[in-house]
């Protein structure tokens, strides 16, 4: 099974999974024997490539044994990016240009991905604490306050839509800079959501998924150490964004979720810092009156 994206074709005139496998670049993660990503230039154009070698059956029953979703190939990353581009779900990321898969043992099964390389975007772990930098309060937090209200409506449309991203985290969204001289414009950015080889899809999605997709982007996001601007406060911009209600609504009405979530967050704090997270002081009152 190979597909190539139309206005593409030139640029991979491949046919077959082995020959996709013979193109090469410079190797930007490797961090399982598994799973290798490279970048390369054809046709005065950047892609990425992704190729899964075969994950091997010791890796997929450990992943059975812990009740995970073992992750196989790239099959699973082209549909989640298919399903992003869906009207009703409308979620920006990178690209499909090209994928592929050769086998049916799930063991040995080899497949990859060819996306557009997002040059002109950086991704807001690291790009953040530089718009705390800027010297200009009001266009600062005009910015900040949009990036927040964007996390969210991802995170809403991800949600609604019966998907999960299982890995959360800000360092997986990239904030395109290619119309921006300096700051990019409030009015008028393109946030991407990338890394999407875990990215799972329900029918609806089961609530501890959402707890774990939320409780990790708002620990990514907020209690970062890298001096990342997002502070506790806006702890309740992100609820509100992402339920569509005042925050003291959506905690009512969704009292076990929202406690899930903070507990989470609470728990990760405490074995990543040995010490208590510090809520907005509305929230902890919140959480206090209402934890088990």
């Amino acid at each position: 099974m190979i597909g190539v994206r139309e206005d593409s074709k030139d640029l991979f005139p491949e046919q077959t999974v082995d020959e996709f496998f013979s193109i090469d670049g410079e190797t930007v993660k490797h961090v399982v024997a598994s799973r290798r990503i490279f970048r390369f230039e054809r046709g005065g154009r950047h892609f990425y490539m992704k190729v899964h070698y075969g994950v091997g059956w010791a890796e997929i029953f450990k992943n059975l044994l812990q009740f995970k979703k073992p992750i196989i190939g790239a099959e699973n990353e082209w549909k989640a990016i298919r399903a992003f581009g869906q009207p009703d779900v409308d979620i920006a990321t990178t690209p499909l240009v090209a994928w592929g898969k050769q086998g049916w043992n799930p063991a040995t099964q080899r497949s990859f991905i060819i996306t557009d390389a997002l040059d002109d975007s950086v991704d807001l772990e690291h790009w953040l604490p530089e718009l705390e930098q800027w010297p200009n309060q009001s266009e600062r937090l005009c910015l900040k306050r949009a990036i927040i209200r964007r996390l969210g409506d991802i995170a809403r449309r991800l949600h609604n839509s019966g998907m999960n991203h299982r890995d959360f985290y800000l360092c997986h969204f990239r904030l395109d800079m290619s119309k921006a001289e300096d700051l990019p414009n409030a009015e008028d950015f393109e946030l991407y959501l990338m890394d999407l080889h875990r990215v799972e899809q329900y029918g609806e999605l089961p609530e501890r998924w959402a707890v774990k997709d939320i409780a990790g982007l708002l620990f990514s996001t907020l209690f970062d150490s890298k001096g990342i601007i997002l502070n506790r406060s806006d702890i309740i911009r992100f609820i509100e964004a992402y339920t569509g209600q005042r925050w003291r609504d959506a905690v009512a009405n969704r009292r076990d979720f929202w406690l899930k979530v903070l507990e989470r967050i609470m728990r990760t704090y405490r074995k990543d810092k040995g010490k208590a997270a510090l809520l907005p002081a509305c929230l902890q009152q919140w959480y206090e009156l209402n934890k088990s």
